[in-house]
């Protein structure tokens, strides 16, 4: 296909050449591609006789021929190899095999929301395999934990799409990938009270859901979100996640982040970016690994990386700053200088009147000294019943995500009674 571009510009090019035009054009390949036509120039003429004129007529059409001729192959071509170019097709009864593989999938995408919905996870286990079933019930327990529900209500299937055909031939189901087209309200409420903390309608969005053969069936093995963009993935975050036993997320994670603090707001839940999302077991403790920017489209080096995990109590706000951090601190939160000069030289901690004992239960000499040995770059916040530690995505380094876990684990056994 190279080549064949190659002759097909310079012949195009070539015979525009004769017509007085010019064209430049541009592809990008790896599943998807764009063109463009941005040149525009002018040329001066001399004088020419009536039959150069006429060459120039027909070179534009033969060129236009060959143009017109390239277009129905390219699509031929999209048609017979969709998977090839990351696209899918629509083949709800061309065989009966893919018909299931349409129908099991939608399928499961309803009962999927409705069991998210109400936080049914045994029924979840019946269509997932045990990863991602592990994977969805700590995705669930972290929600509880923030007491929050996330509530998807007016589900609409439009259409699925498959990345391959599904051929009677087939004995056995294959591994595939379905995009499902669909509309649905999506809600985050917090689970006590039934506030609305985030409520959207979203028209005609797409997933991608991935299913494979497991135990002689068809089962969901994971979801990827249309917003994954390479830009702001970490293949030291997956690698880390990988290596510890956790579970990893390209996107997802915004309906876990806390509505208030130094650098989250209740707007954090609409506007947020989370990517490299983390999440498992540390010891006894689910923690979450993130990277976050408050708004979305921002440079990479605007991010946050955010370790964070829940209490069973509610605290008003309590922060450890490391001193090089600049934020300003809540009007309400008093200053508390500690007895330990190196200690206040590189952090700064504040809290609300209510929480300066849960401050100094915190700041215990053992974990202060441990904090301080580790030299860690980061912040630590305690506000509602979530604890995260944080800071520009610049400053983080892998070996730090380790220490992270260990630090949030012990700030967790000083509050959580």
């Amino acid at each position: 296909m190279n080549l064949f571009w190659m002759v097909f510009k310079t012949v195009i090019l070539n015979f525009f050449g004769l017509a007085g035009g010019g064209g430049s054009s541009s592809g990008g390949g790896g599943g998807g591609g764009s063109s463009s036509s941005s040149s525009s120039h002018s040329s001066s003429s001399s004088s020419s006789s009536g039959s150069s004129g006429g060459g120039s007529f027909i070179g534009t059409l033969f060129g236009i021929a060959i143009y017109a001729l390239f277009i129905l192959i390219i699509i031929k071509s999209r048609k017979a190899t969709p998977s090839n170019r990351g696209e899918y097709i629509i083949d709800h009864n061309k065989t009966e095999q893919s018909k299931k593989v349409h129908e099991l999938a939608e399928q499961t995408f309803y009962n999927y929301q409705k069991d998210w919905s109400e936080f049914n996870i045994e029924n979840i286990k019946n269509y997932t395999t045990e990863s991602y079933f592990e994977h969805a019930k700590l995705m669930l327990e972290a929600l509880r934990n923030a007491g929050r529900k996330n509530v998807v209500s007016s589900v609409k299937v439009i259409t699925t799409s498959l990345d391959k055909e599904i051929l009677d031939e087939t004995t056995v189901p294959v591994d595939c990938r379905v995009k499902v087209t669909f509309s649905a309200n999506d809600e985050v409420v917090e689970a006590k009270t039934g506030k609305s903390l985030f409520s959207k309608d979203y028209h005609g969005i797409n997933e991608t859901w991935n299913f494979v053969y497991d135990n002689g069936n068809l089962k969901l093995s994971g979801i990827s979100q249309p917003t994954e963009s390479s830009e702001h993935l970490y293949q030291n975050m997956a690698k880390f996640a990988h290596e510890n036993g956790l579970f990893y997320s390209p996107d997802w994670g915004r309906y876990c982040l806390p509505d208030k603090g130094l650098i989250f707001d209740p707007t954090s839940l609409y506007t947020a970016d989370v990517n490299n999302h983390i999440i498992g077991k540390w010891g006894e403790v689910l923690v979450q690994l993130y990277t976050y920017a408050p708004v979305p489209g921002k440079t990479p080096s605007s991010y946050y990386v955010v370790g964070q995990l829940n209490v069973p109590k509610e605290y008003l706000g309590i922060i450890v700053k490391y001193k090089k951090f600049r934020a300003k601190k809540p009007n309400d939160y008093e200053k508390f200088e500690l007895e330990w000069n190196d200690f206040n030289n590189r952090y700064e901690v504040f809290a609300s009147s209510k929480d300066a004992l849960p401050a100094f239960e915190l700041l215990e000499p053992k974990f202060m000294a441990d904090l301080y040995d580790r030299n860690l770059n980061y912040n630590i916040e305690v506000i509602g019943n979530a604890i995260y530690i944080f800071a520009p995505v610049n400053q983080a380094k892998e070996e730090d995500y380790r220490e992270l876990f260990d630090v949030l684990v012990e700030a967790y056994k000083r509050l959580k009674k």
